[in-house]
């Protein structure tokens, strides 16, 4: 009969290339650091309405612990996929340019994707931020194009004097 090990493989640990050992252990370290977080949602809060101040603090601890678990969960997706690009051999070579991620960035932010003319590149093109609106540029050049559908159907409309 087979046994599991022989039906998937063994469970052998990946060598981890020299060059990379130190970012590797940081990376684990930092890995257990964020899982050893409490990520849980905040209990609902049970302050009566009459106690407004004790309400909006609660409310606004409440908000500061849902960005701060967001943060942590996006920063453990960073270092997970950074432990995976050391496994498959990827890691230190930017996503955007294909050039090797200089030293210094990695030392400072050993899960870093990008180099530093690739983060460029992204920030540049609009895709290194989060944006919420539009720029105000869009907003703005999309209202003339509206009054001028206004106009034009108001021209086709006959007069009603």
């Amino acid at each position: 009969m087979a046994t599991i090990t022989d039906i998937l493989g063994s469970n052998h640990r990946r060598t981890i290339p020299r060059r990379w050992a130190k970012h590797h252990t940081r990376l684990c370290e930092e890995r257990d650091r964020l899982l050893a977080r409490d990520l849980s949602p905040p209990e609902a809060s049970s302050t009566k309405m009459d106690e407004l101040a004790d309400a909006g603090a609660a409310e606004t601890l409440q908000g500061m612990t849902l960005v701060n678990a967001a943060a942590t969960r996006e920063v453990l997706h960073e270092v997970l996929e950074a432990l995976r690009r050391i496994e498959r051999g990827t890691y230190g070579i930017c996503e955007i340019t294909g050039e090797p991620i200089e030293e210094k960035r990695l030392q400072a932010i050993p899960w870093a994707r990008y180099s530093f003319a690739g983060q460029d590149d992204l920030e540049k093109g609009g895709f290194g931020r989060k944006t919420g609106l539009p720029p105000l540029e869009t907003v703005i050049e999309a209202e003339p194009a509206e009054e001028d559908d206004d106009q034009a159907s108001s021209k086709n409309e006959p007069d009603a004097n």
